[in-house]
């Protein structure tokens, strides 16, 4: 026997239409609407609702559920939403909310993140860069740079610059199941920084050094004519970055006694510099290598440096604008 008022378990689902049907025309030939909601299971509100609705819009089909509901009041703010991000691109969800709040729009992190994948905004890892190089004499320096230097080879360029190494080095990411902690241990309080000095041509990496701890402008300039220089050939143009050790009065004299020339890359701009690219893939071979020792890391570079073969370093030479004729 069925009751009145019975509610069935799958209430919060749309009845069918058959069923909608069949109990609107059970009321249409004269039955109640509680005893047509008897007879078909389901609450007498129900028939009611499917009765007043049809007399009111002609329709009695079950009207849409779920959904973004709240989309439309996030999309009337769409230009204050995209106004704040903008002013600050790295603004997480919860800081945009509070924002949006003192502007007087009430809006859950949620809501902002199906905003943004409607707009195709993703979090993405930011790609810094120096903020000098907004100034008007960096922008200029950097935007001549290759229009005063069109005559340039890229096949006569060697790229030097240094970078760091160390006995701690490993890598920042890994996997583990999905609530715990990824933990691994590593050197902390004892490592050894290395320096490594290398030049970058198109065929490969050249006159690697490294050195115990920093360097200064007394060992830059032993590497100059000790290292650099021997692997020199007359008309290549050494180019490096402004640092000071680099601009020694001797530094220059005998690069340009070997028969090559030397330039200055404009300030803040590593990103000229296509051995910054070879770096960063040597020392995501190192870290994944973890070499503990500083005779292990220094042999371990040795090899390394050898790996960079003429295709990659010719692509590293083109993504930062120095392309073969």
């Amino acid at each position: 026997m069925v009751l009145a008022g019975w509610r069935p378990a799958w209430t919060g689902k749309s009845l069918s239409m058959d069923l909608r049907s069949r109990a609107l025309a059970a009321v249409d030939e004269g039955m109640s609407c509680r005893a047509a909601a008897v007879r078909f299971g389901v609450a007498a509100a129900t028939v009611i609702r499917w009765h007043d609705q049809r007399r009111s819009t002609g329709a009695y089909g079950a009207k849409p559920q779920g959904g973004d509901t709240r989309s439309r009041r996030i999309e009337a703010h769409r230009e204050t939403v995209l106004a704040l991000h903008e002013a600050r691109r790295d603004i997480t969800l919860d800081e945009l909310r509070r924002e949006l709040g003192q502007a007087g729009v009430t809006v859950a992190v949620s809501t902002l993140h199906r905003f943004f994948a409607r707009h195709g905004i993703t979090p993405q890892k930011k790609t810094g860069h120096a903020v000098e190089q907004d100034r008007a004499d960096v922008l200029s320096a950097r935007e001549n740079w290759f229009d005063g230097q069109l005559d340039l080879d890229p096949a006569r360029l060697v790229f030097i610059d240094e970078t760091w190494t160390a006995t701690n080095m490993t890598r920042s990411h890994g996997r583990c199941h999905r609530g715990e902690r990824l933990r691994m241990g590593y050197p902390h309080g004892h490592r050894k920084t290395t320096t490594l000095v290398a030049g970058l041509r198109m065929t490969g990496m050249v006159a690697p050094m490294v050195l115990d701890g920093p360097i200064n402008g007394d060992w830059f300039e032993a590497y100059v004519r000790q290292v650099l220089v021997p692997d020199l050939r007359r008309g290549d143009v050494v180019i490096m970055d402004n640092l000071s050790s680099h601009k020694r009065a001797s530094v220059r004299e005998a690069i340009e006694a070997a028969g090559a020339r030397l330039m200055f890359l404009p300030p803040y701009s590593p990103d000229f510099n296509p051995i910054e690219k070879a770096f960063a893939r040597l020392k995501a071979m190192l870290r994944r290598a973890g070499e503990r020792t500083v005779s292990g890391l220094w042999s371990l570079i040795g090899r390394l440096v050898d790996l960079f073969q003429p295709q990659e370093c010719a692509n590293y030479f083109s993504s930062c604008g120095y392309d073969p004729d």
